[in-house]
């Protein structure tokens, strides 16, 4: 009777699941609208883009993706300070919606510079509240909570694996125009009029099923439960309450642990960056007669952070039950360093068989890549979802929100910073550079793990 009760006390809570029916929506959306973006934008009129260069089209977009980084910190001030998590979602799916619709009616630059900023600010209004609204499922230590966000990114990575696929099709297939076997005409604005309706369907989904599937632990203020008079008025006195040493000292962990998240997501950019050039120019893509497109690399990921999603809940669970209990985050992170850092072996053995010479006609199997993907996506697991779970635990609750956005700012650097690593590769060689990768990479994992008993004792 004992081990039943263990086991029901394991089960992740069915309102987890209604949390991550939404991450599938607005990633399905996301990750499918910004594979078109870029082809759209620098596509001819005459082929249903709008004709813009490749330079202005690749700025456009590096603007997006690092404005969606950028905007939680303003949507988690705005839910700590005003609105509350649950009303932040809603603004922000709302946002969303209208932005990529503006994307569909689109016919200019301008009309692009809004639907980004727009769609772009909604991103930052329920990225982190989302978030948010996961770990108040929990209380601080709930054994559950790291494996509830790692089933949160498996639910996101659904949007990572059937968005660029369902939108190619939209592009490509169901609303182009073809001329023999040849497309004359491309689906792309349908794209966006896709994303946008997906987010308003997950928006009145939101809405009508919070109240029936949505019950977190605490039925405080915050969390919309109470009258929104009384919300202010608890905001307000948290806002004026001072922190206590012990809640300083955790956001002094929070924001180490978000400056070495910097480092790894710079080195697992190079997936869609450097390693993907290198695959475009280096790598046999075919099996048999089979051509695989380029493209399915981001679908393979997707595909294992998916199917990894539950297994790392589980494994954490389970260790949590063992004598010396669960790994703690800092550990976590610095496994994630270290697979990530065995991943570019498979790229270091690639280029020693092939060099990097363009002309060159040796071609290296494109099982080096898969390699590389399976190592870092195991290292992604073990890095990424653990993060949120630690910010939501650590953070003040008059911070909670805005600390999660926080924790974004460090993608929104590596974003930033990723750029410079092809005019690094350009200069000293791409074989040099895959191999101080995964040195720095070590390096970062070991410190972390010195670290790691003052961060726990930091966090106590």
């Amino acid at each position: 009777m004992s081990v039943l009760k263990t086991q029901e006390k394991l089960k992740q809570p069915r309102d987890l699941y209604f949390c991550c029916s939404i991450f599938t929506f607005v990633g399905l959306a996301y990750y499918g609208m910004k594979l078109v973006l870029l082809l759209f934008l620098a596509e001819q009129v005459s082929k249903g883009g709008l004709g813009l260069t490749p330079a202005e089209s690749a700025s456009m977009l590096a603007s997006f993706l690092a404005w969606t980084y950028f905007s939680p910190v303003i949507g988690g001030w705005v839910s700590d300070r005003f609105l509350g998590p649950k009303n932040c979602i809603i603004l922000g799916m709302l946002m969303v919606s209208i932005g990529y619709f503006l994307g569909y009616i689109a016919n200019s630059k301008m009309d692009i510079n809004i639907m980004i900023f727009l769609s772009g600010l909604g991103i930052g209004f329920y990225k982190g509240n989302l978030h948010t609204m996961v770990g108040n499922l929990y209380t601080n230590d709930d054994p559950r909570k790291d494996g509830a966000f790692s089933i949160t990114y498996m639910a996101t990575n659904l949007g990572t694996l059937f968005g660029p696929l369902i939108c190619g099709l939209v592009a490509n297939e169901w609303f182009a125009m073809k001329s023999g076997l040849s497309i004359s005409m491309y689906g792309y604005r349908y794209v966006f009029l896709f994303s946008s309706i997906t987010v308003l369907i997950g928006l009145f989904f939101f809405i009508f099923g919070n109240r029936k599937f949505y019950k977190p632990l605490n039925n405080d203020p915050i969390n919309g439960r109470e009258s929104i008079r009384k919300s202010l008025e608890y905001k307000k006195m948290l806002a004026s309450r001072p922190l206590t040493l012990i809640e300083k000292k955790r956001i002094i962990v929070i924001l180490v642990l978000a400056f070495f998240t910097v480092f790894f997501w710079i080195a697992y950019n190079q997936a869609s960056m450097s390693i993907a050039l290198y695959t475009k120019e280096h790598i046999n893509l075919t099996i048999g007669n089979f051509q695989i497109p380029t493209s399915w690399i981001d679908s393979y990921n997707g595909l294992l952070c998916v199917i990894l999603g539950p297994i790392s809940a589980l494994v954490w669970v389970k260790l949590s039950q063992t004598k010396k209990g669960d790994l703690s985050v800092p550990k976590k992170m610095s496994l994630g360093f270290i697979l990530l850092a065995i991943a570019f072996l498979f790229m270091i053995v690639a280029v020693i068989q092939t060099g990097t010479d363009p002309n060159s006609i040796h071609k290296a199997s494109v099982f080096w890549v898969v390699g590389f993907l399976t190592f870092q996506s195991i290292g992604e697991i073990c890095f990424s979802p653990v993060g949120y779970g630690m910010v939501n635990k650590l953070s003040p609750e008059k911070y909670i929100s805005l600390l999660m956005g926080v924790w974004f700012l460090g993608k929104f650097a590596a974003n930033k910073l990723s750029g410079y690593t092809q005019a690094i590769i350009d200069q000293l060689g791409m074989l040099q550079v895959f191999i101080v990768i995964p040195s720095f990479l070590l390096i970062f994992g070991i410190i972390l793990l010195i670290m790691n008993k003052k961060l726990v004792e930091l966090s106590n």
